[in-house]
């Protein structure tokens, strides 16, 4: 099994599961629903993606829900950091889209973690609709399937756009887009080659802010993905002064196009 195998398969899962919560009245939050990604993932057991427990004494400091480190070896990692918001299917609104910690909202810590830090900030949707021709939001060139859907991405300055205009929260407006693309794309997408190529996506659709791509994942990485838990997060990578880390990490690797 390959890693877009899982991407593919959680995007579906995550749709159906929406669907289900709709149909017998079971509200699932974005946190419910990344936690059973992550049961999936360790059940799946694939070194193609892993996923790693970061230190339990910074759970206080934990700024952003996810930090996705994406390529391999050869080409090198892209490094993103990663906010999850859920669909409200009944008026396909991510409510939860302005949020606020601690009167700071929660685009602006994202951003800011990632630019101190050099990854790329990405907002990850969970997603359900019903009775909706999907056909003309697709922007990935395999075949289409509805389900794919299920978990999509957008860099963040879509998001910020969106919080800016009203009516702007919902899926036909984020989606209708160009870089906002199912999740998959991060693991597959022959755009995403050359981005590992040439550290720009200028020439791409893609929309990406903070490219750089690592030739290494952080040795205390490394060692995670062998023992499953973070045992420090390394200055090297992480902005002690900042005090704000992610709350899971994981680590997928890409599949090269010639």
């Amino acid at each position: 099994m390959k890693a877009v195998d899982i991407f593919e398969s959680l995007a579906s899962l995550t749709w159906e599961r929406i669907k289900l919560g709709q149909i017998h009245k079971v509200s699932q939050s974005e946190e419910t629903i990344t936690d059973l990604n992550l049961l999936e993932i360790a059940r799946i057991n694939c070194p193609e993606v892993q996923v790693v427990k970061t230190p339990k004494d910074k759970e206080k400091y934990q700024g952003t829900d996810w930090e996705w480190w994406i390529g391999n070896n050869r080409i090198g990692w892209l490094r993103y950091a990663v906010q999850a918001k859920k669909i409200n299917p009944k008026n396909t609104r991510y409510d939860a889209l302005a949020h606020k910690v601690d009167d700071i909202l929660q685009i602006d810590i994202l951003e800011q973690f990632a630019r101190v830090n050099r990854a790329i900030p990405l907002y990850c949707f969970y997603n359900y609709l019903e009775n909706i021709a999907l056909e003309k939001y697709w922007r990935c060139n395999l075949f289409y399937e509805a389900e794919q859907f299920g978990c999509t991405i957008t860099p963040s300055s879509n998001v910020r756009t969106a919080l800016s205009k009203r009516g702007a929260r919902k899926f036909n407006f984020l989606h209708s887009v160009a870089q906002t693309r199912p999740w998959r794309c991060l693991v597959r997408c022959p755009l995403m080659h050359q981005v590992y190529l040439t550290e720009s996506t200028n020439h791409t659709s893609l929309g990406f802010e903070n490219v750089t791509v690592y030739q290494r994942l952080p040795s205390e990485l490394s060692a995670a993905l062998e023992t499953g838990s973070l045992n420090q997060f390394s200055s090297e990578f992480y902005n002690q002064n900042l005090e704000m880390y992610p709350k899971r990490i994981l680590v997928a690797n890409y599949i090269e196009f010639e």
